[in-house]
């Protein structure tokens, strides 16, 4: 009889062991999976500068927002964590797993929820940088000086003359951020979107185009981009100045002006087209230094497949269209009556 008790001692010790490890385990777990104590919402916190990630945890504690800060802390020590946290204010979800929070916390993302930003066609990339900072991904000055550190993928020129390598190249769409992301990281997600959206023309067309002809491709579209106004005249306009280029007369654009200037005027003066810039298209033969907006994908298609006219002339009707002529006489009179000279 006293073997039988001590086997089902022994069965019922070995059942409660079993069932406790279950139930540490799966404590653990859970804690893993969701660390915030906080059933719901978001749990707000501000890291300060010269705080480390164990002082963090241990703020995040004291205000009872850690479910069991051992295990947390384990957690940290077995996965190999950085210490160095980037200083912010955080906003992070209450089920958030604690792998995300300490690696947002490292790589200075403050909030696990993306914020949709839209970037509109014919931005430039200083124009890009103020939506961003507006949305609160990143500082106006931190993604320009990004822009500036960029390495460049193999497709973009690496030219010093230009105001800014990446303009035209940072695909307008949009797209979800992170608040706190890096200019290195938001710059990947623009040019692997124009990219695809390259390749993509490439295999519409069937044109096989080079990183020479692509970088001719974005400046024109550039131009087209902020001249057109409405869908059917983007090839029209990008025929035009492809048909001044064949005859070696100057493209003449306004929007190179403006962007040559560096600012925006209703109205241009005689005197804005004499800017002394490799951009101002009135001063300077052929294409300007580079491109002057980041046009959206139907300029990209105009640029590369435009109109096969004979258009040289091109003049606004005040309704976002434009009257379209080869003979210098007929432009200048279509001028005088929509613009008054």
């Amino acid at each position: 009889m006293k073997k039988k008790h001590f086997i089902t001692a022994s069965i019922i010790l070995l059942v409660l062991l079993t069932a406790g490890a279950y139930f540490v385990h799966r404590s653990t777990k859970n804690v893993i999976n969701a660390p915030l104590a906080a059933s719901s919402g978001k749990v707000d916190f501000e890291i300060k500068s010269g705080e480390t990630l164990a002082d963090v945890i241990e703020g995040l504690n004291s205000r009872g927002l850690i479910k069991d800060k051992k295990v947390v802390l384990d957690y940290i020590q077995k996965n190999g964590f950085e210490t160095k946290v980037v200083p912010g204010k955080y906003s992070m979800s209450a089920t958030v797993s604690l792998y995300t929070l300490v690696s947002y916390m490292n790589k200075g993302i403050l909030d696990d929820v993306p914020v949709k930003v839209t970037i509109p066609e014919g931005y430039s990339v200083e124009e890009i940088a103020g939506v961003l900072e507006s949305k609160g991904v990143i500082s106006k000055a931190d993604f320009l000086k990004s822009c500036k550190e960029y390495k460049l993928p193999s497709y973009i020129r690496n030219d010093a003359k230009r105001r800014y390598a990446l303009e035209g190249y940072l695909f307008p769409d949009t797209y979800e951020f992170y608040k706190g992301s890096t200019g290195s990281a938001i710059i990947g997600k623009m040019t692997s979107a124009f990219k695809q959206v390259i390749d993509d023309i490439s295999k519409k067309t069937g044109k096989t185009i080079t990183d020479d002809q692509l970088d001719k491709y974005v400046i024109m579209a550039s131009i087209v981009e902020k001249e057109a106004k409405v869908q059917a005249e983007r090839g029209k306009i990008a025929s035009v100045f492809y048909n001044r280029l064949k005859i070696n007369m100057q493209l003449q654009s306004c929007a190179t002006v403006m962007y040559a200037l560096g600012y925006h005027k209703d109205v241009l003066l005689n005197s804005d087209l004499t800017v002394n810039s490799p951009y101002n298209t009135y001063m300077v033969k052929g294409l300007p230094q580079g491109p002057i907006a980041n046009p959206g994908r139907a300029c990209l298609e105009a640029a590369i497949s435009p109109d096969s006219t004979s258009y040289l002339y091109f003049v606004s009707k005040n309704d976002g269209t434009h009257f379209f002529t080869n003979n210098y006489n007929d432009f200048l009179k279509e001028k005088a009556v929509t613009q008054g000279f």
